[in-house]
């Protein structure tokens, strides 16, 4: 299976994770599930930002954009941020102005149960293929679908908390506090992206020398081409290579070819982040 087809599955798992529990949310009245329901809907949003951005990135450098089409990942990120402040300040509204009157019950907790089965699926598939395919793209997603996955998780221990709600002495209602909570965490994870990809653009087309001495080394075992120029650019979280080689001429198209696919599969195993590589025989 392909990685576009991969994501295109496991995005279609969060949205009818999503919608089963923003339907579940409101009809039981359970604020936690609403404001989890809509970090969902993100790891969705998010999924399609990332396909968009990966097809955009991959694309060649050219005189117009020397150094690739990398900063569209800071661009795809840094909206995922904007949005997600503004679904934290959504939860804040509804944590003042939704009830949140649950009434638990066993067909609530099975529904509980369905989305993290489903989630674990999602985590699971993302991993095997992340893997697989060495796919950051991937490896990145699996890691947010399990954030939802301990998200879902949190929302279980508070609804097994409210089982107990008419025990408690004090007036607290357990569910509006754990979607405030849920706001919180939504807050902090949203301004944290803003910042790191604002920098990121501010910053961007800096040659990361650390990184291009890994790559010099791992391109001195490939003896048959001679390289001339390297260039390595941090794009967000990856790394664009770009090499210029001096082809010798009686080597030939098939052979050359054969030898850059090689190298491309080399790096890319030696260092996952390595999103794009550019060779050109000058």
């Amino acid at each position: 299976m392909k990685e576009d087809k991969v994501i295109i599955i496991t995005m279609i798992l969060n949205l009818i994770v999503a919608i089963l529990k923003l339907v579940s949310g409101i009809i039981f009245s359970f604020s936690t599930l609403i404001a989890d329901s809509i970090q969902s809907f993100m790891d969705f949003i998010t999924d399609i930002t990332s396909l968009i951005a990966n097809k955009i990135g991959k694309r060649r450098a050219n005189k117009t954009y020397p150094f690739g089409y990398g900063q569209v990942y800071y661009l795809a990120n840094l909206f995922t941020g904007i949005l997600l402040f503004l679904i934290g300040i959504f939860i804040v509204y509804q944590f003042f102005f939704f009830k949140g009157e649950l009434k638990p019950n066993k067909i609530l907790f099975i529904i509980l149960l369905v989305v993290l089965i489903l989630k674990s699926i999602v985590v699971k598939i993302l991993k095997f293929y992340g893997r697989k395919y060495k796919s950051e793209l991937m490896i990145e997603a699996s890691r947010e679908s399990y954030a939802d996955f301990i998200s879902t998780c949190v929302v279980l221990i508070v609804f097994i908390l409210t089982l107990f709600e008419k025990y408690n002495t004090i007036d607290i209602n357990i569910d509006k506090l754990g979607s405030l909570c849920m706001a919180i965490y939504v807050f902090y994870t949203s301004i944290k992206m803003i910042i790191q990809n604002v920098r990121g653009i501010l910053t961007n087309d800096e040659e990361n020398t650390e990184v291009k001495e890994e790559v010099v080394n791992e391109l001195s075992k490939f003896k048959e081409l001679h390289f001339k120029d390297i260039k390595v650019i941090k794009m967000s979280t990856y790394y664009s290579v770009f090499i210029q080689v001096k082809v010798d001429e009686k080597l030939t198209i098939k052979k050359y070819l054969l030898i850059e696919r090689k190298i491309k599969s080399h790096l890319k195993s030696k260092n996952r982040l390595f999103r794009f590589i550019d060779i050109e025989p000058v």
